[in-house]
């Protein structure tokens, strides 16, 4: 009996494939959302409803999102959720790493700020989140995917607008 090296190891096709299709099957439908009652599109109980249909969405809608949530709870109590999302400690990384790595002067000069506004906190917040849950798939300009409401509105709690008005999903 020889020792075949490599023979465990999965093929890349395995590797690059499997949630990239999970995902592309959880297609959903945003027609007219916001005009409708949260609890009609709500699974989690957690979301609130949005500006547009686009941000209309639950966390249980989204196949790479449900995976992660634990006992069927919303993805917001999921114990990663408050340790990669909204921890200050792995926030202030993560804003260091941005400001090395963005090249727009007016975004750089905002993160370097030393009172940040809870603008670029929340930047940064969704920023986390979606590399959280999308660490597999390319997320840039041109591809940008939506934030599940809860998700959204634990954030925008944690760090909310003096005025309360925010911007939104924007798809450029």
């Amino acid at each position: 009996m020889s020792i075949t090296p490599y023979n465990f190891e999965p093929l890349v096709t395995d590797v690059d494939n499997y949630d990239y299709l999970e995902y592309e099957e959880s297609v959903v439908t945003y027609n007219d959302r916001s005009k409708l009652a949260v609890t009609d599109w709500c699974s989690c109980g957690k979301c609130e409803k949005q500006i547009n249909d686009r941000e209309c969405v639950c966390c249980f809608e989204l196949a790479n999102i449900f995976k992660m949530c634990t006992n069927n709870e919303c993805i917001t109590k999921n114990a990663l959720f408050s340790k990669v999302v909204l921890d200050e400690d792995i926030l202030k990384i993560t804003r260091q790493y941005k400001i090395s790595k963005t090249k727009n002067k007016t975004k750089k000069r905002r993160l370097q700020s030393a009172t940040m506004e809870n603008k670029a906190w929340r930047f940064i917040c969704y920023k986390q989140f979606t590399l959280w849950v999308n660490s597999w798939m390319t997320i840039g300009r041109g591809n940008r995917v939506v934030i599940p409401s809860c998700v959204v509105k634990n954030i925008r709690e944690r760090y909310p607008e003096e005025n309360g008005l925010y911007i939104g999903f924007q798809n450029r």
